[in-house]
């Protein structure tokens, strides 16, 4: 971002990010000449002054990160001591998979066919189903 330049009014309305020379000379015509201005007047301040809704929103998003220069702000308080993370666990070795059998081990042609038992056909036969 640009410095404050004393020569330049605009320097610093420029500076804004989605703030360029029409629309800050916009900005300075309607009284908004540093951002804290533009933070005090807000949307409707925008509003009038001619900017569209849309770059209003970025301005004011914008305008709304900047921390304000000239005011002095309260002491901070000193962060906590973060906590240390826990040790972690040491994990087990992973167990190895049983080796797959073959087809041809199984006595399956197929991966999905499964051929009831003579148990289950004699039950469907005297259940009638």
């Amino acid at each position: 971002m640009a410095a404050k330049s004393k020569k330049d009014p605009l320097a610093a309305l420029t500076a804004i990010p989605g703030v360029g020379k029409a629309t800050a000379q916009k900005l300075f015509d309607a009284g908004m000449k540093t951002p804290a201005g533009i933070a005090r007047k807000g949307a409707k301040g925008l509003d009038n002054a001619g900017i569209s809704a849309a770059t209003a929103k970025k301005i004011l998003a914008a305008v709304a990160k900047k921390p304000a220069s000239k005011k002095k702000s309260a002491p901070k308080k000193k962060a906590a001591p973060k906590k240390k993370a826990a040790p972690k666990k040491k994990s087990e070795p992973k167990k190895k998979a049983a080796p797959k059998k073959k087809a041809s081990d199984t006595g399956r042609k197929g991966k999905d066919l499964k051929a009831p038992s003579l148990a289950d056909i004699l039950k469907r036969i005297k259940s009638g189903k």
